[in-house]
């Protein structure tokens, strides 16, 4: 596992992070600009990120992280800041959790 960059600013501070062998399997970035109100999606494990914001308009962004329904828990830890944790062993479910649809 990573330590976590930087939030913004340089794009290229992930290779600080990278043994050689992670760098000479690093394929170089692909710039990918968005119109307003596009949105784009990633495999979890893809490295992904952006560059600093530097305009006077604020950037407004919205994650969703989709996983498939009955997903176990694998930890006692809080997932994310705020939300209760889901206890090891048990389905990720309920509120900050939903199922987005039954399946046919």
């Amino acid at each position: 596992m990573l330590d976590a960059p930087s939030l913004a600013g340089d794009m290229n501070g992930l290779m600080d992070y990278l043994d050689d062998v992670q760098k000479e399997q690093f394929k170089n970035p692909v710039a990918i600009e968005l119109q307003k109100g596009y949105a784009t999606f990633h495999h979890p494990l893809m490295v992904h990120g952006s560059y600093e914001n530097k305009s006077e308009m604020s950037r407004r962004a919205f994650v969703l992280n989709v996983f498939a329904d009955g997903t176990i828990s694998n930890t006692n830890d809080e997932l994310l800041q705020g939300v209760p944790p889901i206890p090891k062993g048990n389905k990720m479910d309920g509120k900050f959790f939903p199922l987005l649809f039954e399946g046919a």
